[in-house]
């Protein structure tokens, strides 16, 4: 059950949220289809940080969510059940993207000169903002979710970007 009143109607519990405040959740609309649909990173890379993101929110239905044809963007379930602990299966760049989530997640404090390095070494800067706004996506919209307990509702449908359907 929401934490707040919501209005009554139909939609789901989050679209009724973003009726108290239209303009943010127009706004946090455009900003989660931009990051959605203009990404360059691969769909896995994508994936592992989203998917990293929501165990770290315990967000069960971000956690459950799946891509779109899964064979065919490189995807299994095992895949989404490694992504607490990255091993071999997952590219250097998928480990970087879910380390890059975590330290996300927990804090500026949590970025350090090693890091950064193994990062840059891997993802050019662009890439980078890539990242950090997928990860701002998930985590701060996931957290609206969460904390005000709509997360049972939230409707996950995921697509891989254009960049990632064209490769």
């Amino acid at each position: 059950m929401a934490q707040i009143d919501l209005p009554e109607g139909p939609g789901e519990e989050r679209e009724r949220m973003w009726q108290l405040r239209p303009e943010m959740g127009a706004a946090a609309d455009a900003f989660s289809a931009a990051v959605q649909d203009t990404s360059t990173l691969t769909t896995r890379e994508q994936e592992a940080a989203r998917t990293r993101i929501a165990h770290i929110n315990r967000c069960i239905p971000c956690s459950d969510a799946r891509i779109d044809d899964l064979a065919g963007s490189g995807l299994d379930e095992a895949f989404y059940e490694g992504v607490d602990a990255p091993d071999e299966r997952y590219s250097r760049r998928e480990r970087l993207a879910i380390g890059f989530a975590e330290r996300f997640a927990a804090g500026v404090d949590s970025f350090d000169p090693v890091f950064w390095a193994d990062l840059r070494s891997a993802f050019d800067d662009g890439e980078i903002v890539d990242l950090a706004a997928g990860c701002a996506k998930w985590l701060g919209l996931g957290r609206i979710n969460a904390v005000l307990d709509l997360q049972r509702s939230c409707a996950i449908r995921l697509r891989p970007s254009a960049a990632a359907r064209a490769a």
